[in-house]
């Protein structure tokens, strides 16, 4: 699979406050594509309050054919998200995001895009998943373990 055209809209400066999501999608508005065989991905830098478009990238369109060589370009596009959204992929596809830290993430075949942006802006402070509690509040562990060896041990 070759990488057609990719257009940049802006580097954005790296932060704590903000997470890169891709969103696999053949229109613009909606989540529809298989990872595999996605023609195209949308990245955003996405805030607790705000949200950017960076890049628009575009694949020359192929079959699921379970060729795997064929995902290397879109993990390199993908490398520096949080998280990418599809309807589907496959577990090879998923073991090489997770070592690259993007977490995969399905979602219902037409979802807006629109709409899983406001979502993760929701659960922000509110009851945020792992991986993205993991990018937005660095270090929360450790500092949950030092509150419990403050606290002391009672034999």
């Amino acid at each position: 699979m070759k990488l057609e055209r990719h257009l940049k809209l802006s580097n954005p400066e790296p932060g704590a406050q903000q997470v890169r999501v891709a969103f696999a999608t053949r229109d613009r508005k909606r989540i529809d594509q298989h990872f595999g065989s996605a023609c195209s991905f949308m990245i955003y830098r996405i805030t607790p309050d705000n949200c950017d478009l960076l890049e628009v990238a575009e694949f020359t369109e192929t079959e699921q054919d379970r060729n795997h060589s064929k995902l290397l370009t879109k993990l390199e596009l993908l490398q520096g998200c949080q998280a990418v959204f599809c309807n589907a992929i496959g577990a090879a596809a998923v073991r090489q995001l997770l070592s690259l830290g993007v977490q995969p993430l399905r979602a219902l075949p037409g979802t807006p895009i629109a709409r899983e942006i406001r979502q993760l802006q929701t659960l922000w402070y509110e009851n945020p998943p792992h991986w993205l509690r993991q990018h937005t509040q660095p270090g929360q562990g450790e500092r949950r373990f030092d509150a419990m060896e403050a606290e002391g041990w009672d034999e």
